[in-house]
């Protein structure tokens, strides 16, 4: 028999032993440090299974606040997917994942944001969504976006000093499109390291000052040892554009990095340009979403939608129908979607199938949504 709950605070140092058994190895740092809310007791957001009076499976559940223009989504994120070897193919993940569908949608959210992909997730109706360009600094294309990119003055590049919080966090909380972060978050998630500790690589943040002032500013995460040939990752940044692309050219150079890679969202297009001379392709966005509430999921982008369009973004209503369908309706006309046809119009630029027959033309008014990089700094 198991049993299915949230975990008590005392259990948590035992989900921490669990995850480190199947996440990390000797030379990473523990799961519990590179996510803090993961197994935090003030949230006490994480469940597991438990059978023979212990602990055998644990899913990490993390919520969070995406700001997307004036909206406020409610989005929760899931990680640390373990289960003990001697109880693994036997369901119990994914009685957890029931349990926390029911929990999310109590507690009003409205994403669902998986790091993992897999028949796991594809069953709960999780699907790759977004568009990035990830583009690949190398030193000769780091020289020529320092060459290219013009400054109104000198710009002084340096690494993040311990008077730069309060800039650091307004540049941040500037960004349309961006997570919640308050400079206590910002602060705990650059120390955490998270994405960066599962790769071996470890965060520098990079500040670009003109005119004595705080303008741009990029995380990036690098090898410890410099030189080494694992490729870097740029993970979060704000700013201005040609400045963040002036301070990542200055990380290739400053860590003698082979190559430093960079997520660029489809909607940062300053950002893309200043950052053309790299090799480039796309990809989609980190991990896979699931849409927790259909309806509730456009009450909350409605301040958005509203800024785009007025009158198609107060008029468009959403209905849920069986088996993860949704029912569009807008100026008389309607269309009903499955739950993957539904993320692809909401999230992905290129994506608007034919089955949006007569609402194509008027939907694309409204979408695609432009979305956080879910392998930044609030990566769970």
């Amino acid at each position: 028999m198991v049993d299915v709950r949230l975990l008590h605070a005392d259990e948590l140092k035992t989900a921490v032993r669990l995850s480190d058994e199947t996440f990390r190895t000797s030379s990473q740092p523990s799961m519990a440090q590179a996510f803090p809310h993961v197994f935090s007791s003030s949230l006490g957001q994480s469940y597991g299974a438990f059978a023979d009076g212990r602990l055998v499976s644990f899913v990490g559940l993390v919520p969070s606040v995406v700001h997307i223009g004036s909206a406020r989504l409610n989005v929760y994120s899931i990680g640390s997917v373990c289960t003990h070897p001697d109880y693994r193919g036997k369901g119990i993940a994914g009685l957890i994942l029931r349990r926390i569908l029911a929990h999310i949608d109590e507690a009003e959210a409205s994403l669902l944001l998986v790091s993992g992909y897999g028949p796991l997730y594809e069953r709960i109706d999780c699907f790759r969504f977004g568009t990035i360009t990830r583009f690949m600094i190398g030193s000769d294309s780091a020289s020529e976006i320092v060459r290219n990119v013009s400054a109104d003055a000198e710009v002084h590049l340096r690494e993040l000093g311990p008077t730069d919080w309060f800039k650091v966090t307004e540049l941040a909380r500037k960004r349309e499109v961006r997570f919640e972060q308050s400079v206590w978050d910002i602060a705990t998630l650059m120390q955490a390291e998270a994405n960066a500790s599962c790769m071996n690589l470890r965060h520098r943040v990079l500040i670009a000052e003109e005119e004595g002032r705080v303008k741009a500013f990029a995380v990036v995460a690098v090898p410890a040892d410099e030189g080494a040939a694992t490729p870097a990752l740029a993970i979060e940044w704000a700013g201005e554009p040609r400045l963040i692309a002036l301070a990542l050219a200055h990380a290739v150079k400053r860590y003698r990095l082979g190559r430093l890679d960079v997520p660029v969202l489809w909607h940062e297009a300053e950002l893309a340009q200043a950052l053309a001379p790299a090799e480039h392709c796309a990809e989609q966005n980190l991990g896979t979403v699931r849409i927790v509430h259909p309806e509730r999921l456009i009450q909350q982008l409605r301040p958005y939608l509203q800024e785009k369009h007025q009158r198609l973004g107060a008029g468009l209503e959403v209905q849920a129908l069986p088996n993860g369908r949704a029912e569009l309706r807008l100026d008389g006309e309607q269309v009903i979607l499955d739950a993957q046809a539904f993320v692809s119009l909401l999230f992905d630029p290129a994506s608007h199938t034919n089955h949006l027959q007569g609402l194509l033309s008027v939907l694309k008014e409204l979408f695609p949504i432009p979305f956080p990089y879910a392998g930044g700094l609030n990566y769970v």
